[in-house]
């Protein structure tokens, strides 16, 4: 076997490997309460790693995004560190309000026990979760509101580990909080959650891997890089709307509502020649302040730094008439 074709199988090989070892990474890291000596311990090595595979795994399209590193570092620690507990504070006393004061008990449900045995309710947290996210992705391309919010994910040039988490606060909560805040309240067993929640997250971080990393037949099941650089191509294919590949970890939602697209040339998934802001008409946004506070009309700049620009720049010179 030729070298190429080894590395060709090791890319093919990657994705599944690193599934599994990223769901038992979280699994432990759950059992053992390890997020309580360093939290999001486990997120973090998975982008590690990404950025490993990012190096070894060369994709030929793949963009610098050097520029707006600073931008990219700020936006990945407040969704991972702040955007949860934030929400979970202003939503969790409107969700438990209900059953505090109507059922005298702080979950909807008085035993796990009344939502079947827990393998079942495994396969339901799954469903639920992966539907709901699907669903809301959707309207986030779709309602105006929500894509001003959701826009500034899609300006990125190139997706990225670095980039996994670029996203309005408000926009992020929407798609990868909420839901499982409700799930919490209704009253599922804890082993359940235990084990299903771990398996919701990985591919929906994964997808945003920028490494050459082969699908094959998990592109039909997973969210993958492959899959997911199509949601965020500049063009998008023709008869698709707003967009496609709108899953977060499993792809058969797209498969079964069609909106699902991934063109196939001899055995090999193609890939977008650029990733952008559909139709190409914004630029990637390396400012964090404009893209939190824009969407909610709230960005004016200083008059103060406007005329100081101004005096750096100096006056404006007429062009001699040709």
């Amino acid at each position: 076997m030729t070298n190429r074709k080894v590395f060709y199988v090791s890319s093919l090989l990657i994705v599944p490997v690193l599934f599994l070892a990223f769901y038992g990474l979280r699994f432990l890291g759950r059992v053992y309460a390890i997020d309580q000596w360093v939290p999001k311990w486990d997120t973090l090595l998975i982008l590690t790693i990404m950025v490993v595979l990012e190096r070894v795994y060369t994709y030929k399209y793949s963009v610098s995004q050097r520029s707006v590193a600073t931008r990219d570092v700020i936006s990945n620690l407040v969704n991972l560190y702040v955007t949860g507990a934030v929400t979970g504070m202003i939503v969790l006393p409107v969700l438990t309000f209900f059953p505090e004061h109507f059922l005298e008990r702080k979950l909807v449900l008085a035993s796990p026990q009344q939502l079947g045995p827990v393998w079942l309710q495994v396969l339901v947290i799954i469903l639920v979760v992966s539907f709901s996210r699907y669903w809301v992705h959707r309207l986030q391309h779709s309602v105006p509101f929500l894509w001003e919010l959701h826009s500034y994910h899609h300006r990125v040039t190139d997706i990225q580990a670095s980039n996994t988490y670029v996203s309005h606060p408000i926009d992020f909560a929407l798609r990868n909080v909420l839901i499982f805040l409700l799930l919490g309240v209704i009253g599922f067993s804890p082993l359940a959650l235990l084990i299903a929640v771990p398996a919701t997250n990985i591919s929906g971080t994964f997808s945003h891997c920028g490494g050459d990393v082969k699908g094959g037949l998990l592109n039909y099941m997973f969210v993958t890089p492959e899959v997911h650089r199509w949601h965020h191509s500049a063009k998008v294919p023709e008869g698709y709307g707003y967009s496609c590949n709108y899953g977060v970890e499993f792809s058969f939602w797209d498969i079964i509502f069609r909106t699902f697209y991934l063109p196939v040339k001899n055995g090999v998934a193609e890939q977008p020649e650029r990733i952008g802001y559909p139709g190409g008409g914004l630029a990637d946004e390396g400012n964090y302040l404009k893209l939190l506070l824009v969407p909610l009309g709230l960005y004016r700049p200083l008059p103060w730094a406007t005329q100081l620009v101004r005096m750096v720049k100096g006056p404006k010179r007429e062009q001699p008439a040709e």
